[in-house]
């Protein structure tokens, strides 16, 4: 007869567990990035596709779910806002509301 494991919950605490896990919000980690994510508010159409699937929470919005901005310290440039966004599917760059721009030297 074969044993059967005793489940997660028989764990000790002190095994695989984190007890203090850092935070993104907590550490700046989007300095390491070559390029950096530009917002232009005047192009956007606030459908929140950007904010549903940013990973580090870098997509900034008001009271009202408006986006207002990127949060440098945290967009680590992977990319997934700027595809979701439609406004990137025109043809004009002028017409973005998100786009990317290499960084500068006293940027980094």
């Amino acid at each position: 007869m074969k044993k059967r494991s005793s489940g997660w919950k028989k764990f000790n605490d002190d095994l695989g567990v984190i007890k203090n896990p850092g935070n993104s919000m907590e550490y700046r980690t989007g300095n390491w990035a070559g390029r950096k994510l530009n917002f232009c508010a005047k192009n956007c159409i606030n459908c929140s596709l950007c904010w549903s699937v940013c990973p580090d929470d870098a997509i900034l919005t008001d009271d009202e779910g408006n986006m207002i901005g990127v949060d440098l310290d945290h967009c680590k440039s992977c990319g997934l806002c700027t595809e979701a966004c439609p406004t990137t599917k025109k043809p004009d760059s002028e017409d973005h509301a998100l786009f990317f721009s290499e960084k500068t030297e006293d940027e980094n």
